[in-house]
């Protein structure tokens, strides 16, 4: 598959990258790195400073709290974006699942591409949308545990 291709795939399916045209998904990916990750490999700890965010090109990472799993990222999910927001320590653990692939962009390369006003503002919206979705889910869950 050439480039373009692969960079509007990337922008049709995962969210942080919605409604970027390819040539913005280059940029962005031009600007960050891609790590692998063997199964069982922890990406990073729960109470760790860290300040990149992550999302899965290929494989799936568990998201663990004290030990219990709480989700599953899959392909186009994003993971560790709150770090890069609000300078907390982690609030749970990253491993591989399976064998993994992730593209990563830590804090000073966010900042630079907010720089690049439409294509970072996009992409800040879109992460924006993503947790909101997941508050949403949240207090769902909530919602429903109060009323059992």
């Amino acid at each position: 598959m050439d480039d373009e291709k692969r960079y509007k795939r990337y922008s049709e399916k995962v969210p942080i990258f919605k409604g970027l045209s390819p040539g913005d998904v280059e940029y962005i990916l031009k600007h960050g790195k891609v790590l692998n990750f063997f199964e069982g490999k922890t990406i990073f700890h729960e109470g760790m400073l860290g300040s990149n965010l992550f999302i899965v090109l290929h494989g799936e990472v568990g998201i663990y709290q004290k030990n219990e799993l709480i989700a599953k990222c899959k392909v186009g999910d994003a993971f560790g974006e709150m770090a890069v927001l609000n300078h907390e320590p982690r609030s749970a653990t990253a491993a591989s699942l399976t064998e993994s692939r992730c593209f990563t962009l830590d804090e000073r390369q966010v900042s630079q591409l907010l720089k690049k006003s439409d294509v970072g503002v996009k992409m800040l919206l879109n992460i924006i949308h993503v947790l909101s979705h997941r508050l949403e889910s949240a207090n769902a869950h909530i919602r429903e545990l109060k009323h059992k």
